[in-house]
């Protein structure tokens, strides 16, 4: 990468609202869209697009990785929406920005990526928020048990008015800055072949069951209180 061509010079005040003003009155549609199908399955469709990519790329003021676990466009059951994240920053910087988006976890998951972000190797990333609460503990709050039942209820969570006073002023002050909120369902219980056999219905079901949760504090002690043995690891 260019180190001149980064994200590290200040945009004018003009780009910043324009920018801005598009992300706010589509961020949240832009995190749930799902990826179209078929953009880039042909090989003199793919040549094409890399052609245009590196035009787009050189004619670029900054170059903005972000990084993500996930493939992008190969689910129906979880909306990626990397593709769309990327076209809307540069849209919206009117080619000033270019957006190179790596994906597949080659440059970790979880954790690492959060970490990646604070050190400065990359400029953002997707990554839950259970990963991200040791590096900005206001967002944990999240994960309290049956307070976002409904994806709805997290949208208006998060782009409430006391949810940006008090949790994304936090996490701002921990030297990050949220640009979207992405709801992926409620959490789940994943049982290892040989517990299948006794499916997890009710809170009594995981007491005494071994469990690996990601850094949240919160959810390791939900899970102790129901009994279980929760196992903080890292994730990536």
């Amino acid at each position: 990468m260019d180190p001149e061509k980064t994200l590290t010079d200040t945009p004018s005040n003009e780009d910043r609202r324009n920018f801005l003003k598009l992300a706010g009155t589509a961020g949240f549609t832009v995190a749930v869209a799902a990826v179209g199908a078929g953009t880039l399955g042909i090989a003199p469709a793919e040549a094409q697009t890399a052609k245009e990519e590196a035009d787009r790329e050189a004619a670029a003021e900054h170059v903005m990785t972000i990084a993500t676990a996930y493939r992008l466009g190969t689910t129906r059951t979880f909306p990626v929406m990397q593709l769309h994240l990327k076209e809307n920053i540069q849209n919206a910087s009117r080619g000033k920005v270019y957006v190179r988006l790596v994906p597949n976890g080659s440059l970790g998951a979880g954790a690492a990526l959060a970490e990646k972000v604070q050190n400065g190797t990359i400029q953002a990333a997707q990554h839950s928020m259970a990963n991200f609460a040791p590096f900005a503990p206001a967002v944990d709050i999240i994960n309290l048990p049956f307070w976002c039942g409904e994806n709805q209820k997290f949208v208006n969570l998060v782009t409430s008015d006391i949810w940006k006073a008090e949790v994304d002023a936090r996490v701002a002050a921990s030297g990050f800055k949220v640009l979207l909120y992405q709801p992926v369902d409620p959490r789940t219980v994943s049982l290892r072949r040989g517990l299948r056999d006794a499916p997890v219905k009710t809170p009594a079901d995981i007491r005494g069951l071994k469990f690996r949760v990601p850094g949240s504090k919160i959810l390791a002690q939900t899970y102790s209180m129901l009994g279980a043995n929760p196992t903080p690891i890292a994730w990536g």
